[in-house]
């Protein structure tokens, strides 16, 4: 059976208590036990042995003064007393015959002692004669025989440590209690949360708690499961953006062959060619999907080399020359001269540059610039920049173009056949080359999209 976690604590704070207690308690009993020893006894007897004496001695000078009477002793007894260790609050003093003349012991005047008590006491003697008997009823001082163990007094002490140890333990347990509670509860709600998330409740949450250490698990626990439910979102919006994609053109295949199948259409060689380019736009929105996917697992395949960066840059410019020429817009290329080469894909980096390209033309109207640059940064990184005088990108859109599916313009892009896929893919890359891609722009301006990449030296570290 395994106990939770608040009863483990618990126990083990009592344990902890239980031994602290029986250690002192058991420390001081060996230090009783020493002490009783009667060498450790004995410079306590032989105080007490001068004590008897001195106080027989005045005894005896009392009578002598008294003309040989112990009249008004009692009086003068009772003033002394008080508890000491020499035990003067048990004081008794009898006659020669055994009766009881002064006591501070609640003892009758005039009591006759047992002659055998009598024995045991301190004799008080004037000129060799007994004229009476000091003794104390305990039997501490005056007695020949002496009583074995430890006083009383250190009874009192035990009673008095052991009392004052159940108080202390008392408020060890209450804190230990406290304690307790306040460790397992937060781990407790933990323990709760965790088993709700399983349970598919994603926007769970716990509140913080007063051990940094728990607090700071909390803290990680709620990041988690906010990134779970971000997750879950995008994958549900994913879901349905790919569906979306995907039926348009299935659409459009399965209308044109239903229309040739019941005659509507004929299977006209331009017919069969918008099938093709249905077909064509549905394989490459399955092939992006499949890249993004491999880009973001970190599974995409990469084959490094040292690149010119500048001659990369001229066959971009090149492949869509004849397209930006038809919609009247320069293209330009800038490089900066003996430029380092980059440790690239050139492959993948020419993919890039096609998704930055193309979407540069696709949103620069006739007359418009796209420039493509290329400097140095330092000697550790390299600095590509795709940029257009087109119509720009509104403010609260630019934290959200390298999402996948996301489209600023959503009539404007699927006009022009984009799935917003391609900057999502362009990230991808570029951070599985080491490298980051960010954007500015101004609307009505233009927009700007910077590489940075690391340089051939930079790459082989």
């Amino acid at each position: 059976m395994k106990l939770p976690l608040f009863w483990t604590m618990l126990l083990a704070f009592v344990l902890v208590i239980v031994l602290g207690m029986a250690g002192t308690f058991t420390a001081f009993g060996l230090a009783v036990t020493i002490a009783d020893r009667e060498e450790a006894f004995e410079p306590m007897h032989e105080g007490r042995d001068t004590a008897r004496e001195a106080f027989g001695a005045t005894l005896a000078d009392y009578y002598v003064a008294r003309g040989g009477s112990w009249a008004g002793l009692d009086e003068r007894v009772a003033a002394l007393e008080r508890p000491t260790m020499l035990g003067f609050s048990r004081m008794v003093v009898v006659d020669a015959q055994g009766r009881v003349v002064a006591s501070v012991a609640n003892l009758p005047t005039g009591m006759q002692l047992p002659p055998e008590q009598i024995a045991r006491g301190e004799p008080v003697r004037v000129e060799g004669i007994r004229v009476g008997t000091l003794l104390f009823v305990d039997g501490r001082l005056a007695g020949a025989e002496r009583e074995s163990g430890p006083p009383p007094f250190f009874w009192r002490m035990a009673r008095g440590v052991l009392a004052g140890l159940l108080g202390f333990g008392a408020v060890l347990f209450g804190l230990a209690v406290l304690f307790a509670g306040r460790i397992s509860r937060p781990i407790r709600g933990l323990t709760v949360a965790a088993q709700s998330l399983a349970a598919g409740r994603l926007d769970v949450q716990v509140p913080g708690a007063s051990v940094r250490e728990i607090d700071e698990l909390a803290r990680s626990f709620n990041r988690m499961a906010r990134s779970l439910e971000d997750a879950d979102r995008q994958r549900r919006q994913m879901t349905a953006d790919i569906a979306h994609e995907l039926r348009t053109p299935l659409a459009v295949i399965k209308g044109r062959l239903e229309g040739m199948q019941d005659g509507i259409y004929a299977a006209t060689p331009e017919q069969i060619e918008r099938l093709l380019n249905e077909s064509a736009l549905l394989e490459r929105l399955i092939d992006d999907l499949r890249l993004l996917a491999l880009a973001e697992a970190g599974q995409l395949p990469l084959y490094f080399e040292p690149t010119d960066l500048a001659a990369l840059l001229e066959r971009a410019a090149a492949t869509f020359a004849d397209q930006a020429a038809r919609q009247h817009v320069a293209l330009q290329v800038e490089a900066q001269p003996a430029l380092p080469e980059a440790q690239v894909d050139p492959q993948r980096m020419a993919q890039v540059l096609a998704n930055l390209v193309g979407n540069a033309l696709r949103y620069t109207p006739a007359g418009g610039t796209i420039c493509l640059r290329a400097r140095s940064q330092g000697t550790q990184a390299l600095v590509v920049e795709v940029a257009d005088s087109g119509q720009g990108i509104e403010p609260e859109h630019l934290p959200h173009v390298f999402e996948r599916f996301y489209r600023a313009d959503r009539a404007r892009v699927r006009m022009g056949g984009g799935a917003g896929l391609g900057l999502a893919i362009s990230r991808q890359i570029i951070v599985a080359h080491g490298g980051e891609i960010t954007v500015q722009s101004t609307p009505g301006k233009g927009t700007a999209f910077v590489l940075r990449l690391p340089t051939c030296q930079e790459g082989r570290r």
